[in-house]
C-alpha cells in the first residue's frame, strides 16, 4: 500500500481529513437531534465514601440511542 497519493499528500493525512470531515457531520447530526424522551436512557452515578462528604459527587449519565449522543450532567 503506498503511503502518498497521486496528489503527493500522505494517506494518512487524507484519512485523518476524512475522519475530521465525518466527525463534523456526526455532531451536525447529535446537535441537530432532539433527544425525546422515548430514545435516551439516563444511568445515575455517584462517587461517595470520601473522608470528607463535600468530595463525593453525584451525576447522570444520558445516552441517546437515535443518534448516539452521550453526555453527562452533574447534580
Amino acid at each position: 500500500m503506498a503511503i502518498v497519493d497521486e496528489e503527493g499528500k500522505g494517506i494518512v493525512f487524507k484519512l485523518k481529513d476524512e475522519i475530521r470531515e465525518l466527525q463534523s457531520r456526526i455532531e451536525s447530526i447529535q446537535t441537530s437531534c432532539s433527544h425525546p424522551k422515548e430514545a435516551v436512557t439516563e444511568k445515575p452515578g455517584a462517587s461517595t465514601g470520601h473522608y470528607s462528604p463535600g468530595d463525593d459527587s453525584y451525576w447522570i449519565d444520558y445516552h441517546c440511542h437515535l443518534c448516539d449522543k452521550r453526555w453527562r450532567v452533574d447534580q
